[in-house]
């Protein structure tokens, strides 16, 4: 499946493949999954070995601390038909996360969002006038030059303007959290599925784009209301005003867009970035759910990223798990491995 023909987003079924019966420990059990605690494992690097002897260790210490059950056998799955996937379209490498989490009412109100673009192609060197934030991509709705309506009251609807004025008025920029790609044309599309727990919400294909429109607008609004601001941290307080403003906004302006989830067995492809992305928000969930996000890139892209953060390249890492350090105590671990 080529990539470039595929639209916004799609849904496809994947295939559950039983391993041989020398796995057993992979074979589909009745043993309910439940979770102990709220957590993730990630690894960057090559196409994993579907093997769980050959797994980075930190999986196994991440999946007995945070999962009773197994989750293996529709992980090795869904890993099989991303890797069929991402090799049928000359990748080899990716960025794959596993999100366990306990119930919460945390996205009872939906958080409609495009995914920012993690890679873009090498441009010539900026003189910006003002500082940029090098921090979370949630820094870049402050940060975009996009020049949309500026004068709109967040409490009311936003109007949109039509396709044809929006492609004028729409010049996208490369946030700052963006790597530069060493490729003429960068991955900008991942792949995603829920193993336990409910799918991904998306807005429907016939309005995405208008979905899109309307989160520009809203995210402009907010660039608006403060025009000057300059993030000085990581965890920026006016970053995060400026977020929940524009989801409460987009709750309220797309709630009548409808909604469409993947099924059981099913996983997501989408496209990312403010000018393509598929318009999306976690699910209401009250119950425990476990979601695996694969994001694929070039090595030397991947790379960067991770050097962006101090890391070498691979590794694997598992964050949110308590660690007892005496009777009473305990703190939070970072358990990685340089592979």
């Amino acid at each position: 499946m080529d990539v470039k023909s595929l639209p916004d987003f799609r849904f496809f079924p994947y295939p559950v493949k039983h391993p041989s019966v020398e796995s057993k420990e992979l074979l589909p059990t009745d043993d309910p999954i439940t979770l102990n605690t709220s957590s993730s494992w990630t690894y960057c690097g090559p196409l994993l070995t579907l093997e769980s002897c050959n797994l980075p260790s930190s999986f196994n210490t991440w999946a007995e601390a945070t999962i009773s059950g197994s989750i293996m056998p529709s992980l090795f799955s869904f890993l099989a038909y991303v890797h069929d996937f991402l090799t049928k379209n000359n990748q080899s490498h990716y960025w794959l996360t596993i999100r366990a989490s306990k119930g919460s009412d945390e996205f009872d109100t939906p958080r409609w969002h495009t995914d920012d673009l993690f890679f873009s192609p090498l441009q010539p060197p900026i003189n910006h006038a003002k500082r940029q934030s090098l921090f979370s991509p949630i820094t870049n709705i402050l940060k975009s030059t996009w020049t949309g309506p500026t004068n709109q009251d967040l409490s009311t609807p936003i109007s949109l303007s039509s396709p044809e004025t929006e492609d004028h008025h729409h010049q996208p920029t490369t946030p700052a959290a963006q790597i530069p790609s060493t490729s003429p044309n960068p991955t900008n599309w991942k792949l995603t599925t829920t193993l336990l727990g409910p799918g991904t919400l998306f807005i429907p294909p016939r309005t995405n784009r208008l979905a899109r429109a309307t989160q520009q607008a809203a995210k402009a609004a907010a660039r608006a209301a403060d025009p000057n601001h300059v993030c000085v941290s990581v965890r920026c307080v006016g970053c995060a005003m400026a977020t929940e403003s524009v989801r409460e906004q987009l709750a309220r302006d797309l709630g009548g867009h409808g909604i469409v989830q993947a099924s059981a067995g099913e996983c997501v492809f989408f496209r990312v970035g403010e000018d393509d992305g598929a318009v999306h928000s976690e699910p209401r969930s009250h119950g425990d759910r476990v979601f695996v996000n694969v994001v694929p890139g070039h090595e030397a892209d991947l790379k960067a990223l991770m050097g962006k953060w101090g890391m070498e390249y691979p590794r694997a890492w598992c964050v949110g798990l308590p660690l007892v350090i005496g009777e009473g105590e305990e703190c939070l671990r970072d358990v990685g491995v340089e592979i």
